[in-house]
């Protein structure tokens, strides 16, 4: 019986301090994290343009680079940025960037082009916080 107490115990606690906020961004982590993102574009565009596959239809569609928004959203230990590219038809497109920590610096690790819905769920469910 405190065997099994204990074990939950523990199970608790980890998933507590998995979902431990992270701490406040300084001036130098808002910098870096931006930059993450313009490199991360930069080093993507082929011929000035960001290619996005689209598996089930067979074809890739091209989007140039806009304008940055100021969005910093914090989910625990990692970060999502935004930012906004134009589709060929010249219509303003959403892309949310999801970073995390690499070291000193941090690393894009997933990108939504055009597809805000599941941010939308993690703000909406508490996951993804407007950083401080």
């Amino acid at each position: 019986m405190t065997k099994r107490i204990v074990a939950a115990g523990i199970v608790a606690a980890s998933f507590l301090f998995a979902q431990a906020p992270a701490a406040a961004l300084t001036p130098a982590d808002r910098s870096a994290l931006h930059a993450t993102m313009v490199q991360h574009i930069d080093r993507n565009v082929v011929d000035g343009m960001f290619l996005k596959m689209d598996l089930a239809a067979g074809k890739v569609t091209r989007y140039s680079p806009a304008k940055s928004h100021p969005m910093l959203l914090t989910m625990g230990e990692h970060f999502v940025l935004c930012t906004d590219f134009k589709d060929e038809a010249g219509n303003a497109t959403n892309v949310d960037f999801y970073v995390a920590r690499r070291g000193k610096g941090f690393a894009v690790f997933h990108t939504e082009l055009n597809n805000r819905a599941p941010l939308a769920k993690l703000i909406e469910s508490g996951v993804a916080k407007m950083a401080d």
